[in-house]
């Protein structure tokens, strides 16, 4: 009977009496064990035990012995057997006492589960994984109910495990087409890479993710799992790129219009055009202001903008200063300084952006915005250097024009009324004398007007000007003990009237600093549009009570004589601002 009980047993099977002596064993332990059924009876049990195990496997044996009872498997013991050749495997035991003829034997049902362990420490290392992942993790049925919630999803979208799990992802992250455009690519069978997109946090902050989407168990009824991952790290770099790019372009084509001889007006609206589209603003300009008068020398963008801006100039006398909210209080305005070089206290501009309400350039878009500010100094610069280029080169004409009048057509007109004065007397006839004698006076006249355009050459406008400006400059650094800097713009025609009382006035201003001011800067600024404005800065003591004002008198009067006004007003800082300007005469159409 117990031969046959054995047999129909479905696993190992060993009969083992009182001492731990085997009785009998099925042929499924022959397999398991590799041992003959003659070579286990007759020999202790422990034979098929580990030998770490032993001594505490025949404690444990002798205490059953004792206390009989039955054991069904999967009693939660670590348990091993030990077959002939010595290897070691997993398995479970049941334990069920029954009595003989003559003493009572315990039967012991072995289950090989190592299959089962290997699948049980690859779902512990999957565990462990997706519980130590960075990435969230999280598993759905196949209508979408959310039955898993890992620690990274948690610090990752701010819902807690018990908050998430139960509910439908809709509640979470509703209406994401990419989202369902992966689960129908997973429910068809079709594989997909990762695709990003945006989900909100629980504190309602939008995260970058990357979504990948498989089924369980590889069929729709064990629904889903899905893959998460934080990609706000590379989407930053992604866009720091797309910046560098941006900066790259907008670089190259200012460079290239500022190397290309354009016009400063056409480089400042590059720059004004580049400053727009790194910022995203709607209109962005370039405001200069000189000697209480403020212009756009560049924009770009809404004309609408632009336009009111351009009114709102005119009640406006320096950028620096000016709140540009207030410009356009409807509106979100940002403004840069830009700086030029030399012409602090002449000059101020400033680099204005504007948008719609709420508007502002992220912080590093700001930073290359701020950055076009150079580029718009280095225009300027570049302008400020062709016209002197231009007007040296002009000068350098006119000079040698007049020196080829006066040296040679000159001398030969002069040679040739000598001439003629030495046969006028030995012409008989009084007609032809006369002819003579009258041709004699043309050619005086014509070496007269030879010699006023020669004068007229040698102070034509924006050349001899110029020059002059540089001697008055120049004479001053004598008694003043260091070089003023000096700044011209504009290129209007200058009568020579003005020229004369213009020269007369800056030799006295400086003339006045040289003695008064005690300066150890001197500022000299002469612009010319619609009129001609002198601007002598100095850091010195300040206006004070001048000893002498015979000086400041005559200025003041040549100012009057022609439309025009002195002011004399303490510097910003400390120091005089002498500021003489009078009107030009409108330029003819021709």
């Amino acid at each position: 009977m117990l031969e046959t009980f054995l047999s129909l047993m479905p696993d190992a099977a060993v009969a083992v009496d009182g001492h731990g002596t085997i009785v009998a064993v099925n042929i499924r332990t022959e397999a398991f064990f590799g041992y003959r059924a003659a070579e286990l009876e007759g020999k202790s049990v422990e034979l098929l035990v580990p030998e770490r195990f032993r001594h505490a496997h025949r404690r444990q044996r002798s205490a059953y012995s004792d206390e009989p009872h039955a054991r069904p498997m999967g009693a939660g013991l670590e348990l091993y057997a030990r077959r002939k050749d010595g290897t070691e495997f997993p398995v479970d035991i049941s334990l069920a006492p029954i009595g003989g003829d003559q003493e009572q034997l315990v039967v012991a049902a072995v289950r090989d589960i190592t299959e089962r362990k290997a699948a049980q420490s690859a779902q512990a290392q999957l565990a462990a994984i997706v519980e130590s992942s960075a990435d969230a993790i999280f598993s759905m049925t196949a209508s979408g109910v959310i039955t898993s919630w890992n620690p990274a999803a948690e610090a990752m979208f701010g819902y807690e495990r018990p908050t998430v799990v139960g509910h439908h992802i809709s509640q979470f992250f509703p209406d994401d087409p990419v989202l369902e455009d992966l689960l129908d690519a997973a429910r068809s069978g079709r594989q997909t890479l990762s695709h990003d997109t945006r989900w909100q946090r629980a504190d309602g902050h939008m995260l970058d993710v990357a979504i990948s989407v498989s089924l369980l168990d590889g069929s729709l009824d064990g629904g889903y799992s899905l893959l998460v991952r934080d990609i706000t790290v590379r989407k930053a770099a992604e866009l720091e790129l797309q910046r560098q790019a941006r900066w790259q372009q907008a670089a190259a084509e200012i460079r290239l219009s500022l190397l290309s001889d354009s016009s400063l007006e056409h480089s400042l609206d590059v720059v004004c055009k580049w400053a727009a589209r790194l910022s995203r603003a709607s209109a962005t300009a370039i405001v200069v202001c000189q000697g209480g008068r403020c212009r756009m020398a560049g924009h770009w963008g809404d004309q609408e903008v632009l336009a009111r801006l351009g009114k709102n100039l005119k009640e406006l006398t320096s950028a620096e200063s000016t709140n540009w909210s207030e410009v356009l209080s409807d509106m979100s305005v940002i403004a840069f300084d830009v700086t030029l070089a030399g012409e602090e206290r002449a000059t101020d501009a400033s680099l204005v952006l504007t948008g719609p309400p709420g508007w502002f350039p992220s912080p590093a878009d700001e930073e290359v915005v701020a950055s076009l500010t150079g580029q718009a100094v280095l225009a300027f610069e570049l302008a400020s250097v062709r016209s002197e280029r231009d007007r040296l080169l002009i000068s350098a004409d006119r000079e040698r024009i007049a020196r080829d009048l006066h040296d040679l057509v000159i001398q030969r007109l002069f040679g040739a009324g000598l001439r003629l004065q030495g046969v006028l007397g030995a012409i008989p006839n009084q007609g032809a004398a006369a002819r003579v004698s009258s041709t004699i006076d043309d050619l005086d006249t014509t070496i007269k007007e030879i010699r006023e355009a020669i004068f007229a050459l040698e102070s034509a406008p924006g050349t001899g000007f110029s020059a002059k400006v540089f001697e008055r400059v120049a004479e001053a650094a004598e008694a003043l003990g260091f070089k003023p800097s000096v700044s011209l713009h504009g290129e209007a025609e200058i009568p020579m009237p003005v020229q004369v009382e213009a020269n007369a006035v800056l030799r006295e201003a400086l003339s006045n600093a040289a003695r008064h001011s005690q300066a150890t800067r001197v500022d000299v600024v002469v612009t010319v549009d619609d009129e001609l404005a002198v601007l002598v800065v100095d850091n010195g003591v300040g206006v004070g009570t001048p000893s002498r004002t015979s000086g400041i008198a005559n200025a003041r009067a040549r100012a009057e004589l022609l439309g025009g006004h002195l002011d004399i007003t303490p510097a910003e800082g400390g120091g005089t601002r002498f500021y003489w300007r009078v009107p030009l005469p409108a330029q003819s159409a021709d």
